[in-house]
């Protein structure tokens, strides 16, 4: 993610002055711009699940009792496994697809850009199962979902 922000930074920052002050814009840019912002999109998904900060609606948990507030956290965390296996066999479908594509300006096939799905479904998979486990054992101290 460290990675993918500087290049977004930087590439940016050289798009502007090319086109702006030397009046000669980087075509290339676009594409490598595309590509650290997805793959900074779909890992940092990935980083809020192992930090347990992804998006979630909690109004109503904390309006119910432990007991089924933990059974019910355990229930979307399953889902949540099922929605991140849906990105993994998906992603993988594209990345095939993907072979046959190029970006606009460099040589790279689009399966390059689309390997961030999957690659982030199965971090995401293997940060959620770690919780799921930690939740089915008791000893998630947090109670966050």
């Amino acid at each position: 993610m460290g990675v993918s922000s500087l290049l977004v930074f930087v590439i940016t920052f050289l798009q502007v002055i090319c086109r702006f002050v030397l009046k000669s814009p980087l075509p290339w840019s676009t594409d490598i711009l595309r590509l650290a912002f997805t793959y900074l999109v779909f890992w940092g998904a990935a980083w809020c699940v192992r930090e347990k900060e992804h998006l979630n609606v909690d109004v109503v948990l904390t309006a119910m009792p432990a007991g089924m507030r933990r059974t019910v956290e355990i229930l979307i965390n399953v889902v949540l496994c099922g929605f991140f296996i849906f990105l993994i066999y998906f992603g993988i479908q594209f990345c095939i697809f993907g072979w046959t594509q190029t970006t606009s300006y460099l040589p790279l096939p689009m399966s390059v850009y689309y390997a961030s799905i999957p690659s982030a479904g199965a971090a995401m998979l293997y940060y959620m199962v770690k919780i799921l486990i930690k939740q089915l054992r008791g000893s998630d101290e947090e109670g966050r979902v």
